[in-house]
Protein backbone atom coordinates (compact mmCIF):
# COMPACT_ATOMS: atom_id res chain seq x y z
CA UNK A 1 0.00 0.00 0.00
CA UNK A 2 2.50 1.81 0.84
CA UNK A 3 4.77 1.54 -2.41
CA UNK A 4 1.50 1.93 -4.20
CA UNK A 5 1.48 5.99 -2.96
CA UNK A 6 4.71 6.16 -3.34
CA UNK A 7 4.77 5.28 -6.95
CA UNK A 8 1.77 7.69 -7.13
CA UNK A 9 3.91 10.11 -6.09
CA UNK A 10 6.72 9.64 -7.97
CA UNK A 11 4.28 9.94 -11.07
CA UNK A 12 2.81 13.05 -9.87
CA UNK A 13 6.42 14.61 -9.56
CA UNK A 14 7.25 13.32 -12.80
CA UNK A 15 4.37 15.06 -14.67
CA UNK A 16 5.11 18.53 -13.25
CA UNK A 17 8.46 18.16 -14.08
CA UNK A 18 7.69 17.34 -17.59
CA UNK A 19 4.46 20.13 -17.42
CA UNK A 20 7.55 22.83 -16.34
CA UNK A 21 9.94 21.47 -19.30
CA UNK A 22 6.96 21.91 -21.34
CA UNK A 23 5.97 25.64 -20.23
CA UNK A 24 9.63 26.34 -20.67
CA UNK A 25 9.95 25.04 -24.31
CA UNK A 26 6.95 26.45 -25.88
CA UNK A 27 8.11 30.05 -23.98
CA UNK A 28 11.27 29.50 -25.08
CA UNK A 29 10.00 29.14 -28.70
CA UNK A 30 8.15 32.25 -28.44
CA UNK A 31 10.83 34.19 -27.37
CA UNK A 32 12.45 33.04 -30.20
CA UNK A 33 10.20 33.81 -32.62
CA UNK A 34 10.01 37.65 -32.09
CA UNK A 35 13.37 37.67 -31.02
CA UNK A 36 13.96 36.65 -35.21
CA UNK A 37 10.49 38.60 -36.54
CA UNK A 38 12.06 41.70 -34.24
CA UNK A 39 15.47 41.33 -35.98
CA UNK A 40 14.51 40.80 -39.16
CA UNK A 41 11.90 43.65 -39.76
CA UNK A 42 13.46 46.45 -41.23
CA UNK A 43 11.19 49.11 -39.48
CA UNK A 44 11.63 47.62 -36.53
CA UNK A 45 15.46 47.63 -36.82
CA UNK A 46 15.49 51.29 -37.97
CA UNK A 47 13.45 51.98 -34.30
CA UNK A 48 16.09 49.36 -32.20
CA UNK A 49 19.10 51.69 -33.32
CA UNK A 50 18.72 55.06 -35.35
CA UNK A 51 17.32 56.69 -33.07
CA UNK A 52 19.91 55.58 -30.54
CA UNK A 53 22.92 56.41 -32.42
CA UNK A 54 21.49 59.72 -33.90
CA UNK A 55 20.92 60.83 -29.95
CA UNK A 56 24.04 59.80 -29.05
CA UNK A 57 25.95 61.76 -31.70
CA UNK A 58 23.29 64.97 -31.56
CA UNK A 59 24.03 64.71 -27.24
CA UNK A 60 27.43 64.43 -27.90
CA UNK A 61 28.12 67.20 -30.07
CA UNK A 62 25.44 69.38 -29.67
CA UNK A 63 24.33 69.38 -26.10
CA UNK A 64 27.37 71.29 -24.08
CA UNK A 65 27.67 74.51 -22.56
CA UNK A 66 30.94 75.00 -23.58
CA UNK A 67 31.25 78.05 -25.21
CA UNK A 68 33.90 78.65 -28.47
CA UNK A 69 32.46 81.32 -30.20
CA UNK A 70 32.00 84.19 -27.82
CA UNK A 71 31.04 87.51 -29.98
CA UNK A 72 31.28 90.68 -28.13
CA UNK A 73 31.00 94.46 -28.61
CA UNK A 74 33.68 96.94 -27.06
CA UNK A 75 32.13 100.92 -26.31
CA UNK A 76 35.71 102.13 -25.56
CA UNK A 77 36.16 105.76 -24.02
CA UNK A 78 39.51 105.43 -22.15
CA UNK A 79 42.59 104.67 -24.00
CA UNK A 80 45.52 104.11 -21.08
CA UNK A 81 47.63 101.32 -21.38
CA UNK A 82 45.39 99.32 -19.01
CA UNK A 83 42.87 99.53 -20.82
CA UNK A 84 44.45 98.73 -23.97
CA UNK A 85 46.11 96.04 -22.35
CA UNK A 86 42.11 94.13 -21.46
CA UNK A 87 40.88 94.77 -25.18
CA UNK A 88 43.73 92.84 -26.70
CA UNK A 89 43.76 90.61 -24.11
CA UNK A 90 39.99 89.44 -25.53
CA UNK A 91 41.16 89.69 -29.27
CA UNK A 92 44.03 87.14 -28.68
CA UNK A 93 41.77 84.72 -26.96
CA UNK A 94 40.06 82.27 -29.66
CA UNK A 95 37.35 81.99 -27.69
CA UNK A 96 36.22 85.71 -27.98
CA UNK A 97 35.19 86.99 -31.85
CA UNK A 98 34.90 91.26 -31.95
CA UNK A 99 31.69 91.62 -33.85
CA UNK A 100 32.21 95.54 -33.75
CA UNK A 101 34.23 98.48 -31.95
CA UNK A 102 31.90 101.34 -30.65
CA UNK A 103 32.54 105.07 -30.61
CA UNK A 104 28.97 105.35 -29.02
CA UNK A 105 26.37 104.46 -26.82
CA UNK A 106 23.60 103.76 -29.50
CA UNK A 107 26.13 101.79 -31.44
CA UNK A 108 27.28 99.45 -28.39
CA UNK A 109 23.45 99.05 -27.85
CA UNK A 110 22.11 98.53 -30.99
CA UNK A 111 24.98 95.34 -31.10
CA UNK A 112 23.41 93.48 -28.10
CA UNK A 113 19.66 94.72 -28.60
CA UNK A 114 19.76 92.85 -32.11
CA UNK A 115 21.52 89.62 -30.42
CA UNK A 116 25.14 89.93 -32.67
CA UNK A 117 26.70 90.51 -29.17
CA UNK A 118 26.45 88.32 -26.28
CA UNK A 119 28.64 90.27 -24.43
CA UNK A 120 29.53 94.04 -24.35
CA UNK A 121 32.41 96.06 -22.57
CA UNK A 122 32.06 99.55 -21.68
CA UNK A 123 35.62 101.05 -20.80
CA UNK A 124 34.60 104.26 -19.42
CA UNK A 125 36.48 107.71 -19.58
CA UNK A 126 36.91 107.43 -15.16
CA UNK A 127 39.00 103.84 -16.00
CA UNK A 128 42.44 105.40 -15.22
CA UNK A 129 40.87 106.43 -11.91
CA UNK A 130 38.47 103.86 -10.79
CA UNK A 131 39.48 100.79 -12.97
CA UNK A 132 36.13 100.06 -13.44
CA UNK A 133 35.20 97.27 -16.15
CA UNK A 134 31.39 97.52 -17.10
CA UNK A 135 30.53 94.14 -18.39
CA UNK A 136 26.66 93.66 -20.07
CA UNK A 137 25.89 89.79 -20.86
CA UNK A 138 22.23 88.77 -22.80
CA UNK A 139 20.95 86.98 -20.47
CA UNK A 140 17.93 85.75 -22.26
CA UNK A 141 20.03 82.40 -22.62
CA UNK A 142 21.22 82.39 -19.08
CA UNK A 143 23.86 79.57 -19.41
CA UNK A 144 25.83 81.38 -22.44
CA UNK A 145 25.86 84.57 -20.19
CA UNK A 146 27.41 83.01 -17.52
CA UNK A 147 29.91 81.15 -18.91
CA UNK A 148 30.97 84.34 -20.72
CA UNK A 149 30.97 86.12 -17.94
CA UNK A 150 32.80 83.68 -16.07
CA UNK A 151 35.51 84.11 -19.52
CA UNK A 152 35.98 87.58 -18.99
CA UNK A 153 36.58 87.03 -15.11
CA UNK A 154 39.06 84.46 -15.83
CA UNK A 155 41.10 86.76 -17.94
CA UNK A 156 40.75 89.87 -15.37
CA UNK A 157 41.54 87.49 -12.50
CA UNK A 158 44.94 86.95 -14.31
CA UNK A 159 45.49 90.60 -15.45
CA UNK A 160 45.18 91.57 -11.58
CA UNK A 161 47.58 88.64 -10.52
CA UNK A 162 50.22 90.22 -13.36
CA UNK A 163 50.03 93.74 -12.20
CA UNK A 164 50.45 92.65 -8.37
CA UNK A 165 53.02 90.56 -9.58
CA UNK A 166 54.99 93.59 -11.29
CA UNK A 167 54.34 96.66 -8.77
CA UNK A 168 53.27 94.57 -5.87
CA UNK A 169 51.36 96.27 -3.42
CA UNK A 170 51.25 99.52 -5.88
CA UNK A 171 48.95 97.76 -8.32
CA UNK A 172 44.99 98.61 -8.49
CA UNK A 173 43.01 95.60 -9.15
CA UNK A 174 40.53 96.08 -12.10
CA UNK A 175 36.97 95.51 -10.82
CA UNK A 176 33.70 94.16 -12.74
CA UNK A 177 30.23 95.95 -12.53
CA UNK A 178 28.21 93.48 -14.64
CA UNK A 179 24.59 93.58 -15.88
CA UNK A 180 22.26 90.95 -17.28
CA UNK A 181 20.08 92.54 -20.50
CA UNK A 182 16.43 91.57 -20.54
CA UNK A 183 16.71 89.26 -17.00
CA UNK A 184 18.06 91.49 -14.72
CA UNK A 185 17.65 88.30 -11.75
CA UNK A 186 19.36 86.22 -14.41
CA UNK A 187 16.59 83.50 -13.30
CA UNK A 188 16.85 80.27 -15.60
CA UNK A 189 13.20 80.28 -15.98
CA UNK A 190 13.11 83.04 -17.97
CA UNK A 191 14.69 81.16 -20.60
CA UNK A 192 13.03 77.67 -20.41
CA UNK A 193 9.62 78.83 -19.65
CA UNK A 194 9.24 81.40 -22.69
CA UNK A 195 11.42 78.40 -24.97
CA UNK A 196 8.33 75.49 -23.69
CA UNK A 197 5.82 78.07 -25.44
CA UNK A 198 7.36 76.72 -28.60
CA UNK A 199 8.59 73.36 -27.54
CA UNK A 200 5.18 72.09 -26.12
CA UNK A 201 3.24 72.96 -29.14
CA UNK A 202 5.56 71.39 -31.59
CA UNK A 203 5.08 68.11 -29.49
CA UNK A 204 1.73 68.26 -29.70
CA UNK A 205 1.45 69.17 -33.67
CA UNK A 206 3.84 66.18 -34.28
CA UNK A 207 2.18 63.65 -32.23
CA UNK A 208 -0.68 64.43 -33.50
CA UNK A 209 -0.54 65.24 -37.08
CA UNK A 210 2.09 61.87 -37.40
CA UNK A 211 -0.53 59.75 -36.12
CA UNK A 212 -3.36 60.96 -38.72
CA UNK A 213 -3.13 58.51 -41.46
CA UNK A 214 -1.67 55.70 -39.96
CA UNK A 215 -3.90 55.62 -36.82
CA UNK A 216 -6.87 55.21 -39.68
CA UNK A 217 -5.02 52.72 -41.80
CA UNK A 218 -5.14 50.86 -38.86
CA UNK A 219 -8.25 51.42 -37.45
CA UNK A 220 -9.93 50.87 -40.86
CA UNK A 221 -11.13 54.06 -41.88
CA UNK A 222 -8.32 54.88 -44.39
CA UNK A 223 -10.07 53.76 -47.50
CA UNK A 224 -13.49 54.77 -46.29
CA UNK A 225 -11.34 58.36 -46.30
CA UNK A 226 -10.88 57.48 -49.93
CA UNK A 227 -14.08 57.39 -51.03
CA UNK A 228 -14.73 60.82 -49.85
CA UNK A 229 -15.19 63.09 -52.87
CA UNK A 230 -12.27 65.13 -51.57
CA UNK A 231 -8.67 66.08 -53.29
CA UNK A 232 -5.32 64.86 -50.99
CA UNK A 233 -4.70 68.74 -50.61
CA UNK A 234 -8.32 69.25 -48.85
CA UNK A 235 -7.44 66.47 -47.05
CA UNK A 236 -4.55 67.51 -46.05
CA UNK A 237 -6.03 70.62 -44.68
CA UNK A 238 -8.21 69.28 -42.69
CA UNK A 239 -5.75 67.19 -41.30
CA UNK A 240 -3.50 69.94 -40.69
CA UNK A 241 -6.19 72.35 -38.54
CA UNK A 242 -7.15 70.55 -35.50
CA UNK A 243 -3.05 70.03 -34.44
CA UNK A 244 -2.34 73.64 -35.50
CA UNK A 245 -5.02 75.09 -33.60
CA UNK A 246 -4.68 72.76 -30.72
CA UNK A 247 -0.69 73.46 -30.89
CA UNK A 248 -1.41 77.37 -30.76
CA UNK A 249 -4.10 76.87 -27.91
CA UNK A 250 -1.27 75.21 -25.73
CA UNK A 251 1.33 77.94 -26.40
CA UNK A 252 -1.17 80.59 -25.67
CA UNK A 253 -1.78 78.85 -22.12
CA UNK A 254 1.62 78.51 -21.68
CA UNK A 255 1.69 82.02 -22.37
CA UNK A 256 -0.81 82.45 -19.80
CA UNK A 257 1.79 80.77 -16.89
CA UNK A 258 4.33 82.09 -17.91
CA UNK A 259 3.18 85.95 -17.52
CA UNK A 260 0.73 85.11 -15.04
CA UNK A 261 2.11 81.97 -12.25
CA UNK A 262 6.01 82.54 -13.06
CA UNK A 263 5.02 86.49 -12.85
CA UNK A 264 8.05 86.69 -16.10
CA UNK A 265 7.41 90.03 -17.42
CA UNK A 266 6.13 89.90 -21.14
CA UNK A 267 7.67 93.58 -22.63
CA UNK A 268 5.76 92.61 -26.34
CA UNK A 269 2.57 92.65 -28.17
CA UNK A 270 0.52 89.80 -27.42
CA UNK A 271 -1.03 89.82 -31.26
CA UNK A 272 3.10 89.44 -32.95
CA UNK A 273 3.33 86.68 -30.46
CA UNK A 274 -0.06 84.80 -31.58
CA UNK A 275 1.15 85.38 -34.85
CA UNK A 276 4.77 83.66 -34.31
CA UNK A 277 3.24 80.69 -32.55
CA UNK A 278 0.53 80.29 -35.78
CA UNK A 279 3.12 80.32 -38.02
CA UNK A 280 5.24 77.95 -35.90
CA UNK A 281 2.51 75.50 -35.65
CA UNK A 282 1.95 75.33 -39.44
CA UNK A 283 5.85 75.11 -40.14
CA UNK A 284 5.77 71.64 -38.05
CA UNK A 285 2.54 70.42 -38.72
CA UNK A 286 4.21 69.27 -42.21
CA UNK A 287 6.50 67.60 -40.84
CA UNK A 288 4.20 65.74 -38.53
CA UNK A 289 1.85 64.63 -41.95
CA UNK A 290 4.91 63.77 -43.77
CA UNK A 291 5.49 61.45 -40.94
CA UNK A 292 2.24 60.10 -41.03
CA UNK A 293 1.98 59.54 -44.53
CA UNK A 294 5.78 58.09 -44.54
CA UNK A 295 4.61 55.56 -41.75
CA UNK A 296 3.37 52.37 -42.06
CA UNK A 297 1.56 52.20 -38.20
CA UNK A 298 1.05 54.52 -35.36
CA UNK A 299 4.21 52.79 -33.57
CA UNK A 300 6.29 53.78 -36.43
CA UNK A 301 4.68 57.61 -36.47
CA UNK A 302 5.14 57.70 -32.37
CA UNK A 303 9.16 56.82 -32.82
CA UNK A 304 9.86 58.88 -36.03
CA UNK A 305 8.42 61.58 -34.22
CA UNK A 306 9.94 60.93 -31.12
CA UNK A 307 13.34 60.94 -33.15
CA UNK A 308 12.66 64.63 -34.18
CA UNK A 309 11.46 65.99 -31.10
CA UNK A 310 14.56 66.01 -29.54
CA UNK A 311 17.00 67.72 -31.95
CA UNK A 312 14.49 70.59 -32.74
CA UNK A 313 14.42 71.12 -28.87
CA UNK A 314 18.53 70.76 -28.57
CA UNK A 315 19.45 72.12 -31.75
CA UNK A 316 17.35 75.91 -31.09
CA UNK A 317 19.26 77.21 -28.37
CA UNK A 318 16.85 77.01 -25.63
CA UNK A 319 19.31 74.64 -23.93
CA UNK A 320 22.69 74.96 -24.95
CA UNK A 321 24.05 77.95 -26.74
CA UNK A 322 24.12 76.84 -30.83
CA UNK A 323 27.37 78.97 -30.66
CA UNK A 324 29.04 76.39 -28.07
CA UNK A 325 28.10 73.85 -31.14
CA UNK A 326 30.53 72.30 -33.94
CA UNK A 327 30.68 74.12 -37.12
CA UNK A 328 28.58 71.26 -38.78
CA UNK A 329 25.50 71.01 -36.06
CA UNK A 330 25.49 75.22 -36.54
CA UNK A 331 24.83 74.58 -40.40
CA UNK A 332 22.32 72.02 -39.29
CA UNK A 333 20.55 74.22 -37.16
CA UNK A 334 19.72 76.43 -39.64
CA UNK A 335 16.75 73.74 -40.85
CA UNK A 336 15.40 73.66 -37.31
CA UNK A 337 12.30 75.31 -37.42
CA UNK A 338 12.30 75.93 -33.87
CA UNK A 339 15.49 77.92 -33.75
CA UNK A 340 13.94 80.52 -35.75
CA UNK A 341 10.88 80.53 -33.44
CA UNK A 342 12.56 80.30 -30.63
CA UNK A 343 14.51 83.48 -31.09
CA UNK A 344 11.92 85.09 -31.90
CA UNK A 345 9.59 84.46 -28.87
CA UNK A 346 12.66 85.07 -26.85
CA UNK A 347 12.85 88.75 -28.61
CA UNK A 348 9.11 89.56 -28.66
CA UNK A 349 9.09 88.29 -24.72
CA UNK A 350 11.53 89.52 -23.20
CA UNK A 351 12.70 92.10 -24.98
CA UNK A 352 9.66 93.92 -26.64
CA UNK A 353 10.51 93.84 -30.17
CA UNK A 354 7.63 94.30 -33.38
CA UNK A 355 7.06 91.79 -35.46
CA UNK A 356 8.91 94.11 -38.35
CA UNK A 357 11.59 93.74 -35.73
CA UNK A 358 11.55 89.65 -35.94
CA UNK A 359 10.85 89.51 -39.17
CA UNK A 360 14.30 88.54 -40.39
CA UNK A 361 13.30 85.25 -38.18
CA UNK A 362 9.53 85.26 -39.71
CA UNK A 363 11.05 84.37 -43.55
CA UNK A 364 13.34 81.22 -42.74
CA UNK A 365 10.39 80.04 -40.71
CA UNK A 366 8.25 80.76 -43.32
CA UNK A 367 10.58 79.46 -46.17
CA UNK A 368 10.57 76.59 -43.79
CA UNK A 369 6.68 75.94 -43.63
CA UNK A 370 6.44 75.86 -47.41
CA UNK A 371 8.93 73.15 -47.99
CA UNK A 372 7.26 70.83 -45.59
CA UNK A 373 3.84 71.57 -46.15
CA UNK A 374 4.60 70.93 -49.97
CA UNK A 375 6.13 67.73 -48.99
CA UNK A 376 3.46 66.39 -47.22
CA UNK A 377 1.40 67.25 -50.26
CA UNK A 378 3.11 65.45 -52.61
CA UNK A 379 3.54 62.51 -49.76
CA UNK A 380 -0.28 62.57 -49.74
CA UNK A 381 -0.74 62.31 -53.57
CA UNK A 382 1.42 59.45 -53.97
CA UNK A 383 -0.63 57.29 -50.99
CA UNK A 384 -4.12 58.61 -52.06
CA UNK A 385 -3.64 57.24 -56.11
Amino acid sequence: MANGKHDQTTAHDAHDSLSVRTVLTRLLAMIQKELIVTVVDKGTRRILFLPLILQSILFGYGATFNLEHVPYVVFQDSYDATATEIVQKLQYNPSFDLVRMCTDEPCYRQSLDRGEALLGLYISANFPRDHILFVATDARNTASANTALGYVQTIVSELNQEAQAQAGALSRNINIEYRYLYNSNNLTRYTIMTGMILALSMIQVLMLSSLSVSREREEGTFDMMLMAPLTPVEILISKAVVPTVIAICQGLVLFLICMLWFEIPFLGNFGALLIVIAIFSLSTVGLGLAISAIASTSQQSQVMAFVLVLPFIILSGMITPISAMPTATQYLSLLNPMRYGYEAVKRIYLEGQTLWEVSHLMLPLLGLGMVTLSLSIWLFRGKLS
